[in-house]
């Protein structure tokens, strides 16, 4: 899953009639929760009339309807054509997960309405060709606005007009090929979704970003590329204020070998752990249930790690038995520029 693709020409459609799916090989993976299947994929070999093997995938429910299988080509390209492929299905596969569940929150909310100090958070995240605000560039962003439930979301892939790192795509699954499928303009995708950022944190939502001094430097590094306004200027402020789940969890526990990833803190305080990995919309849906994992299981330790230095370090949600202790916003914020 890891080896570059070079030769592939992915694409996906839906079965026809008459192809066979091949019983003898296939993988199921499955998540659970609550000793319930609540996401599934089949992959396996197809068939076809004329005796052709292709590869497939049908994710969602194992049960469902033809319609819910997709396949792709094997006999297009070598063996490293295939590895990709199952990069880019996993890709295909977190958007839809995401959607989903972004759209079930609507619905019926995970977060309790008092989770945060704060009216609404903006979550945001990128993926880039590599880890340098010089040389690097920005090929996916996207954001996730949500008070109690998820509000609006966007995503973008951009074409940067440079070739994918090999190292990069092994972490994000994007290459030259989808890039040039599906990317859109640098500048102007950029500009417009800076704009729409900017709206909502005029707005009083919170910026909350995962790992946030390595994506809000290569942003401002991409608006000086590209002659636009950087995000700070938009809102109308000379420094953005910006709460990091990762920064927290440090500031009170101290940076811990292994334990200062997002997919590491979602493995601890994400029921489930991490869905949508190899998508910058995914990564937001983590880092806002990451964010809401850390305040109700260590809320108390971080209001009380400023009791030394605040004689009003943290606020009750009531004053009944139970009430849920948690920090302030001041304090978020100053543990994430720690």
């Amino acid at each position: 899953m890891r080896e570059r693709a070079r030769d592939a020409q992915p694409q996906a459609v839906h079965l026809r009639p008459g192809e066979e799916i091949v019983h003898d090989w296939r993988l199921i993976f499955a998540r659970e929760q609550g000793g319930q299947t609540i996401d599934s994929a089949v992959m396996g070999v197809l068939r076809s009339p004329g005796g052709a093997h292709q590869l497939f995938v049908h994710y969602c429910n194992v049960d469902a309807d033809p319609t819910g299988l997709f396949r792709r080509w094997s006999d297009r390209a070598p063996v490293h054509g295939i590895a990709h492929w199952l990069q880019q299905t996993a890709r295909a596969t977190d958007l839809e997960l995401i959607e989903r569940a972004l759209t079930e929150e609507r619905k019926n909310p995970l977060l309790r309405k008092d989770w945060f100090p704060g009216p609404s958070v903006l979550v945001l995240d990128t993926e880039t060709t590599g880890l340098s605000p010089n040389q690097d560039r920005v090929v996916e962003i996207a954001w996730l606005l949500a008070s109690h439930v998820p509000r609006q979301w966007r995503s973008h892939l951009i074409n940067p007009g440079i070739p994918m790192p090999a190292d990069a795509y092994a972490v994000n699954g994007i290459d030259d090929s989808l890039l040039q499928a599906e990317g859109s303009c640098p500048a102007e995708t950029l500009d417009a979704a800076l704009d729409e950022i900017a709206e909502h944190l005029r707005d009083d939502a919170v910026l909350v970003v995962a790992n946030a001094e390595f994506d809000l430097p290569l942003l401002d590094a991409e608006c000086r590329r590209h002659s636009l306004r950087p995000l700070a200027a938009r809102v109308g402020v000379q420094r953005l204020k910006t709460i990091d789940p990762i920064s927290i969890y440090q500031g009170v526990f101290g940076t811990r070998k292994g334990h200062s990833t997002l997919s590491t803190l979602a493995e601890m305080y994400v029921s489930g752990g991490v869905v949508g990995s190899h998508t910058a919309l995914g990564d937001c849906y983590t880092t806002l249930h990451v964010l809401d994992g850390v305040l109700r299981q260590e809320g108390e330790r971080i209001a009380r790690y400023f009791t030394l230095h605040d004689t009003h370090q943290y606020t009750a949600g009531n004053d009944t038995p139970g009430a849920w202790l948690r920090p302030a916003l001041q304090h978020l914020l100053d543990l994430s520029s720690s």
